[in-house]
């Protein structure tokens, strides 16, 4: 599988390329610190130095090839939901004509996914990341304060459960190759990581279990221990294959991760180029 993502070998060996062009969440995670446009950030998911715009991003993505051949992956990862942005689909698609060559990838919290996998499947997406983080609707209860369904706030996280998984089981059905994301957050759904594991095996390729970082509501929260992190991933193992080697990398990052230095992402260079966007 020749993605750094999806792939504990290719880590080493394949590029990708986040797109910073989706601007807009349609959830509220507790432990999210999603920004833009701010000197000195931490390099954690949702990060990024700005948004850009669709066209913008081909001409980030024509200098990322040219200076490493094996940035392989074009993908969107944020800084908000990409199903919530329309310039996520067009990003895709103008990579796909002016790159036919690269593999697209898309990553997503999933709650629009049921409405939105036909059209990313005839976009021919390749790859898909779905961040899912509990199994019961009290867990997510505890992990996001609200999601947005039909342009309102609300709580019923019960649709964001069963989007995710219809989404997931509909992807798997049209040849897309899926990845299950789940942030092990100590004392909330542990105890669901191997309920996940079960169903995502039926459906996903690859999951990671990733450690939380404590920020936003959740800034004093400790991160899991060594052992959370081992009993986990031992619970993953028993039904599917394992990610390791996840960095939780920037909505801007690019290049090969198993080969950076640091978690500090090349992207910025040619990003400086562009205005912010908020």
């Amino acid at each position: 599988m020749e993605h750094p993502c999806f792939d504990n070998e290719a880590h080493y060996r394949v590029g990708r390329i986040h797109l910073p062009v989706a601007l807009k969440c349609n959830i509220k995670c507790r432990y999210c610190e999603a920004g833009v446009c701010v000197d000195g950030m931490p390099s954690i998911p949702g990060a990024t130095l700005k948004v850009i715009s669709p066209s913008e991003a081909v001409s980030v993505v024509r200098r990322a090839i040219k200076a490493e051949p094996r940035n392989m992956i074009a993908a969107v990862a944020g800084p908000g939901d990409p199903l919530a942005n329309r310039q996520t689909f067009e990003t895709l698609a103008l990579i796909k004509k002016h790159f036919p060559q690269l593999k697209t990838c898309m990553s997503t919290n999933g709650l629009l996914l049921l409405d939105k996998v036909r059209p990313l499947h005839e976009m021919n997406l390749d790859f898909l990341t779905v961040t899912v983080n509990a199994a019961s609707v009290d867990s997510a209860r505890k992990i996001y304060r609200w999601i947005t369904v039909d342009g309102r706030r609300s709580r019923d996280f019960k649709v964001l459960l069963e989007n995710q998984q219809s989404g997931v089981e509909l992807a798997h059905e049209l040849g897309i190759t899926v990845k299950i994301n789940t942030v092990l957050i100590p004392g909330i759904n542990e105890h669901e990581v191997e309920k996940i594991a079960r169903w995502a095996s039926k459906y996903a390729y690859i999951m990671n279990v990733m450690p939380l970082i404590p920020l936003g509501e959740f800034r004093g929260k400790e991160r899991p221990s060594c052992a959370q992190m081992d009993a986990a991933r031992l619970a993953v193992k028993k039904h599917m294959r394992l990610l390791t080697c996840c960095k939780q990398c920037r909505a801007d990052a690019v290049g090969i991760p198993g080969l950076e230095k640091s978690t500090q992402p090349k992207l910025w260079r040619y990003l400086h180029d562009f205005p912010c966007r908020h």
